[in-house]
C-alpha cells in the first residue's frame, strides 16, 4: 500500500501483525466500514480505492521518490569512487613501507605505514557507506518505475 500523498511505501502485513485493527476493534465495526491507515511520513489517510486525483498525486510522489533514489544511488556511487581511490592510495602507501634499506622488510613505525592504515579505514567507511546508498537508490528507483507503469497502464490498485 502507498500513499497517496508522499509516496511511502506502508507494509499493511507488518502492521496488522503486530495488532490487528479488525479484531481489536471488532465491537465497532460492521461490513461497511473501511479500513484506513495514517502515513506514518505524513500524517496522509490512506485507503483502499482511488479516485483521478488520488492516482496524479501518487504519480507526483512517485516521481519524487525516483529523484530522491537517483540521489542516493549518486551520492552512493561518488563515495564508493572515492573509496576506490582511497583504497589505491593505501596499497600504494603499504607498498612504500617495505623500506629497501631494509633489505625489503616492513617497517611499522614509518609514517608511510601510519598513512596506509588512516587511508585503509578511511577507505573501508566509504565503501560501505557508498555501496549501501547505491544499494537503497537502485532498490527505491526500481520499486517506484514498477509503480508508475502500473499507474501508467491503468493496473494500479492498493
Amino acid at each position: 500500500m502507498y500513499c497517496y500523498h508522499c509516496g511511502k511505501k506502508i507494509e499493511e502485513r507488518k502492521l496488522e501483525a503486530k495488532a490487528s485493527s479488525l479484531e481489536a476493534n471488532s465491537k465497532v465495526l460492521t461490513a461497511s466500514t473501511k479500513v484506513e491507515y495514517v502515513c506514518p511520513r505524513c500524517g496522509y489517510l490512506i485507503h483502499e480505492g482511488h479516485d483521478e486525483q488520488d492516482i496524479k498525486s501518487l504519480a507526483a510522489a512517485a516521481h519524487a521518490e525516483i529523484q530522491r533514489g537517483n540521489n542516493s544511488f549518486a551520492q552512493g556511487m561518488g563515495l564508493t569512487s572515492v573509496g576506490v581511490i582511497s583504497m589505491i592510495l593505501a596499497w600504494i602507501f603499504f607498498r612504500l613501507s617495505f623500506k629497501p634499506a631494509q633489505q625489503n622488510q616492513l617497517i611499522r613505525t614509518c609514517p608511510e605505514y601510519f598513512v596506509f592504515w588512516v587511508l585503509l579505514v578511511a577507505a573501508v567507511i566509504l565503501l560501505g557507506f557508498g555501496l549501501t546508498l547505491v544499494t537503497i537508490g537502485a532498490i527505491k528507483k526500481h520499486d517506484y518505475q514498477i509503480l508508475l507503469k502500473d499507474v501508467q497502464n491503468q493496473t494500479f490498485s492498493q
